[in-house]
This record gives C-alpha cells, structure tokens and sequence, in this order.
C-alpha cells in the first residue's frame, strides 16, 4: 500500500505538478486570485468605517425586513466588511448599499471635519496624496512586468496577469488623488464635484 502511494505520488510530480509549473499554470491561478481580490476591492462598496475593506454579503444571509410607504416591505440582508467589524442592513442590491454606506461616510466624515483644525485637513490630504503616487508608481511597474512577458515570450494569460494589475493599481490611484482633492479643496459632498476634477484637475499629484 505505502509502495502504490508512493508511486502515485511520483506519477502525478512526473505528469501533472512539473507540467503544470513549467508552463506557468500554478503563477497563473495565483494572478488569477490576486486579480479578483483587487477587481472586488474596486467595485464591491467600500468600507465607510475603516476605507479598507469592503462591504460583502454575509454567507449565513440572515434577513430581516422594513416597511416602506404604500405598505410595501423591504427584506435586508447583512453586509459586513471583510477587514473590521462594521455591518449594515442593505436589500441585495450594490447600488443600494453604496448608496447607503456613502450616506454613512459622508455624515461621519462631516462630524469629523468640524472639529479638525486646517493642519490635520492637510495632513489627511497629504496622505491620500501619497497614497496615490506609490499607486501609479505600481501600476507603472506592472506594466513594465507585462512589456516584460511579452518581450522574453512567456504567456499571453501570464502578460495580461500583469496588465490587469496594472490597471486596477492605477484605478486605486486614481481614486486616492481625487480623494486628496476633495479633502483640501472642502469639496466633499458636492454632486457633480468627481466630474468637474475628472475634466479640469490633475490626476496625478
């Protein structure tokens, strides 16, 4: 018995793990995975507590539910952030509970913002900004990674790995350079503002 399972241990190193490696499958599942927790970081709805987890719907999808005019109801479900322990009752809808978590941010941030004195507004931008610049400096470098594949023939699912990446870092700092000017220009619940520095600020500062 020891014997076969040695064997088949062998035969499966020999025909499946060293295959496998050599052409670059095992780095592809773990880009793959890397990938889909940055694609969800992106667009599932952020924390509005701690703005580094974000808001999933909770396996165990407890619900409960809301009367609304007309005699409607509403059935909630739990959604809580996957880095601390915020939660919210949100129906089964993204942009509901987008919607929902940037109505909390954005009193929270504006309870904050009365007491905070100019120094501290313009370290939390500063901060943002920083935050932003190692963003696309990564970005930049994934990229270069996937040139990099390319040129010295690896993969095209490999590249792309890279690629991908590289977009979705530069999407963060996007994000974190708006958020720098929102907090040093005071522009923080304005509609419309996002477009406005889409069109007529810089993007990288």
């Amino acid at each position: 018995m020891g014997l076969f399972s040695s064997g088949k241990k062998a035969a499966k190193l020999a025909f499946v793990t060293m295959p496998m490696a050599a052409l670059g499958v095992n780095q592809l599942r773990m880009g793959n995975q890397h990938i889909k927790a940055l694609w969800r970081s992106s667009f599932s709805p952020a924390c509005p507590e701690c703005e580094r987890g974000v808001l999933l719907k909770a396996e165990d999808d407890p619900q409960a539910f809301e009367q609304v005019p007309k005699g409607k109801m509403r059935v909630l479900h739990r959604w809580g952030c996957n880095n601390c322990d915020f939660a919210l009752l949100e129906e089964d809808d993204v942009k509901q509970v987008k919607a929902h978590a940037a109505r909390y941010r954005n009193e929270r941030v504006k309870a904050q913002l009365t007491s905070i004195e100019r120094d501290e507004i313009d370290r939390i931008a500063r901060s943002h900004q920083l935050h932003s610049r190692a963003f696309f400096i990564a970005s930049v470098i994934a990229a270069a990674g996937f040139i990099y594949m390319l040129a010295s023939g690896a993969g095209i699912l490999i590249a792309l790995n890279w690629l991908s990446i590289g977009f979705a870092l530069w999407i963060f700092g996007m994000k974190k350079s708006y958020r720098s000017w929102q907090v040093s220009s005071g522009q923080l619940f304005v509609e419309g503002a996002f477009w406005f520095w889409f069109q007529h600020q810089k993007w990288i500062i």
